[in-house]
């Protein structure tokens, strides 16, 4: 049977942004002329002055058109149902570093891809952020036995990462768009490097300096028998 997640804080927060953004950016530019699209998804080809804040704010752009509608907001199903198993199993904190590790990744590998072609798509949605988190949580359990693919289709967690990378070739394949295969792929990478990081051993802290002169001692007080140091 298929079935959701608990819909955390954090990924009720996340959708509500999104969602929230493809609203405002619908009234400024379908209502007031304000080129909300160009001004925040990223264009790779062209860097410029808004480089500095496209990497960061493409995830938020989605074109605003009828046509595109059905895949913003299928992208947000698909974030409610991987944002909350990986924050159950990291915490918020891993999550969100995770979020914007991955965007940015994808950004970087866009970017240095997009200076050998003459045209490319501009990147937008939080696509990336999506197959970054789906490459992290099935190479971080991949040694953990089989998942649930949508809660009905068991699979190896490593045969998901393959599946997301076929679903991209098989997007560039039809579009063409060798900027965004190469986004997509940087994104995944991203997401397997950060699961690497997560269960690397940390190293134990070093402990505090020692006082000069002898022991590291301190007087506890109490009781009405004499002081004794500790």
């Amino acid at each position: 049977m298929l079935r959701f997640p608990p819909l955390t804080a954090l990924t009720k927060f996340l959708l509500l942004l999104l969602f929230g953004m493809y609203l405002a950016a619908i009234i400024a530019e379908n209502w007031l002329g304000v080129p909300a699209f160009a001004l925040l998804s990223l264009d790779a080809v062209h860097p410029g002055l808004q480089t500095l804040w496209q990497p960061l704010t493409y995830a938020f752009a989605w074109p605003t058109d009828t046509q595109h509608l059905f895949g913003m907001l299928l992208t947000l199903l698909f974030l409610w149902w991987m944002v909350p198993p990986f924050e159950q199993s990291f915490g918020r904190p891993r999550t969100i570093q995770l979020l914007v590790a991955t965007s940015l990744s994808a950004a970087l590998l866009a970017l240095v891809t997009g200076q050998f072609f003459s045209s490319a798509a501009p990147l937008y949605g939080a696509s990336s952020a999506l197959l970054g988190l789906i490459a992290a949580f099935s190479w971080a359990f991949r040694h953990r036995g089989k998942m649930s693919f949508f809660g009905v289709l068991p699979m190896k967690p490593v045969h998901i990462i393959y599946l997301a990378m076929g679903f991209s070739v098989l997007i560039f394949l039809i579009d063409k768009d060798f900027v965004h295969l190469m986004a997509d792929l940087g994104a995944m990478g991203g997401g397997v490097l950060f699961a690497e990081w997560m269960s690397a051993p940390r190293k134990p802290k070093k402990p505090g300096p020692r006082r000069k002169g002898g022991p590291n001692l301190h007087v506890i007080d109490g009781g009405d028998g004499p002081r004794w140091i500790n």
